[in-house]
């Protein structure tokens, strides 16, 4: 009975170790979401929410392989259960704060409110208390076994992408297939050697930051390229001589300017309500504009004309943002200024455009300066 009791234990901790690399795994297929998610609260800059969104999945990554590997027992499941109490805690704050939102814990697969989530992660502590005083101390998964462990995660998780997610994201295999890795280094007697548990360490790491580089590494431009004749005309009053020209090249002249923005600063943004990048790019405008107590009348949003009201309003749902100031101008108009690249926030000063970002490049620093600049 007791044996059977520390193999159901053993089985069990391997289980949760499973479990982990899965949800690190479906946080990095939508890490976009995710750290966006992250920045959404305001508690960190929107450069350092980069990180700290793959440190979080690093952290899941490297204690999934510890349980896997069944190497120091007492310290790996205390570091677990570390790492899901602070996870309470944020949670208990979210659901204080009044978000209802998915928490990411298993990214876009299955949406965790911050209650359900709490519940989850109480469950997962009371198992791995029955892990950490009945799992076998003395045993270890050998190299083929860790390699059928591996190649199961990877099926599930080749599985969850596709019929889950509806989408396979190859750079996710690529991160299992370093796991696998990972799993194999350690089911050897050699991984006692501080230059081998560094490397099991260090190679998530790496893996992620490499795989999906944080948005501040390569995107610092301020120009993104949109048509600048078609926007002046937008910003133009139309006078009665290019009334009948200006019907005739999609009622460009004049669309945009009863708006004021050819005077003072203004933050003007491009958005397709059907667009998920444009959903995340709000949500940052909308978090700037909150953590910097910026001036929100100079704030926006410019849509495509398409039909269902219901679009717009799960845009704004599920970019969590504010009503800002809205126009929505015609479609071919649109994505002719847009040159079909959106998101496009552009910063307009006396109707100049002085930068223009796309989602990925959007800078917290200038845009918090040009909603709080005095005029």
């Amino acid at each position: 009975m007791k044996k059977a009791i520390v193999v159901s234990a053993s089985v069990l901790k391997v289980l949760l170790g499973m479990l982990f690399v899965l949800s690190a795994l479906m946080k990095f297929v939508s890490i976009d979401l995710f750290e966006a998610y992250v920045y959404s609260f305001g508690l960190v800059p929107l450069t350092l929410s980069f990180y700290v969104a793959r440190l979080v999945l690093v952290t899941e990554l490297i204690l999934g392989a510890a349980l896997i590997s069944h190497r120091h027992h007492r310290f790996t499941v205390l570091m677990t259960l570390l790492y899901l109490l602070c996870f309470v805690v944020f949670l208990a704050y979210a659901a204080i704060v009044g978000r209802t939102d998915s928490c990411h814990c298993f990214g876009e697969l299955m949406p965790f409110d911050p209650v359900s989530s709490l519940v989850k992660n109480a469950v997962l502590i009371v198992l791995l208390l029955v892990v950490y005083k009945y799992a076998s101390r003395d045993w270890w998964p050998r190299w083929w076994l860790a390699l059928l462990i591996y190649v199961v995660t990877a099926v599930v998780g080749w599985l969850l992408m596709r019929y889950g997610l509806h989408v396979v994201d190859r750079l996710g295999l690529v991160l299992l297939a370093v796991m696998l890795g990972v799993g194999l280094l350690a089911s050897l007697r050699c991984y006692r050697r501080w230059y081998v548990t560094a490397l099991l360490v260090a190679a998530p790491l790496v893996a992620v930051f490499i795989l999906t580089p944080p948005d501040s590494w390569f995107y610092r431009g301020t120009h993104e390229v949109y048509d600048e004749a078609l926007l002046a005309e937008t910003l133009r009053e139309p006078s009665l001589e290019a009334t009948e020209a200006a019907q005739a090249d999609t009622a460009a002249a004049g669309a945009l300017a009863d708006l004021g923005l050819d005077k003072g600063r203004h933050v003007v943004a491009f958005f397709s309500p059907g667009c998920g990048y444009c959903r995340l790019a709000a949500g940052k405008i909308a978090t700037i504009a909150e953590r910097c107590d910026g001036d929100v009348g100079r704030i926006v949003y410019v849509f495509p004309n398409v039909e269902g009201e219901e679009r717009f309003e799960q845009f704004y749902e599920k970019a969590r943002s504010p009503h800002y100031a809205e126009r929505r101008i015609d479609k071919v108009l649109f994505v002719r200024i847009t040159r079909g690249a959106f998101p496009m926030v552009m910063l307009m000063e006396d109707g100049e455009v002085k930068a223009s970002f796309a989602y990925r490049n959007i800078s917290e620093p200038i845009v918090c300066d040009w909603l709080t600049a005095t005029e």
